[in-house]
């Protein structure tokens, strides 16, 4: 009768112990991380900037080029939209500040030295995405840009100054760029821009000087972001 009653005992513990494991697999594993572009973004960025200017008499004779390149750093925001299904449409502002100069004495006129401040810049772009992977995504962008850059020319002797002009001028901006989404809600980006600053003049002393502007920034940049769709949970 023991027996009996262990062994009934040993077959329900059996019984039980494999009807939990059949139960286990159906519990609902936890969701994946879902990856979502629409929403808006916030965030900050570093990198490098370069301003050239290019001098000409009012003649057109050469006056050389001064270039010089340096620290550049700001935020910027804007928000993208999400559609079929590996396309991405946005709109960004950014603003940076830089401090970018250089001088050095005209070619055509030595008495006189040369010399260009940059202090900051911003653009308003679109830009169009594709997703090579649904969290990395290759876009081109273009819009306007502004650049902040003032022009001195002093005489070389003694840095007398001469003549000032602060030129905010304006162009259009062209770029191309690759933004990571390590997170949901955290993106990593690098872009190349190049913004196409409007002719300028400057006149010192007896001579009158038109000044073709270039300006290229290579950014690195972080952002939140936020108010997208709300992926389901289970």
């Amino acid at each position: 009768m023991v027996r009996c009653i262990v062994a009934f005992a040993f077959l329900a513990l059996a019984a039980t112990s494999a009807i939990s494991a059949d139960l286990r697999p159906l519990l609902p594993p936890p969701p994946a991380p879902v990856y979502l572009w629409t929403g808006c973004y916030l965030g900050g960025n570093i990198g490098w900037a370069q301003a050239s200017a290019h001098f000409e008499d009012r003649f057109g004779v050469d006056d050389g080029r001064l270039s010089n390149s340096g620290f550049a750093g700001g935020g910027q925001i804007g928000c993208d939209y999400q559609f079929a299904s590996n396309w991405v449409f946005g709109m960004q502002g950014l603003i940076d500040g830089a401090n970018i100069n250089n001088s050095r004495v005209s070619i055509l006129a030595p008495a006189f030295t040369l010399r260009s401040d940059v202090n900051w810049f911003a653009t308003i772009t679109a830009r169009l995405g594709y997703l090579v992977t649904p969290t990395s995504m290759f876009y081109l962008k273009g819009g306007w840009g502004t650049v902040n850059q003032s022009f001195a020319v002093t005489r070389t002797v003694d840095n007398f100054l001469i003549a000032t002009a602060d030129r905010r001028a304006s162009g259009a901006d062209l770029g191309v760029g690759l933004e990571w989404m390590f997170t949901p809600n955290w993106t990593f980006s690098v872009e190349w821009d190049h913004i196409f600053v409007d002719h300028s003049s400057i006149e010192f002393a007896s001579r009158f000087d038109n000044i073709h502007r270039d300006f290229d920034k290579v950014l690195f940049g972080i952002n939140w972001r936020f108010g997208g769709p709300v992926a389901a949970q289970y």
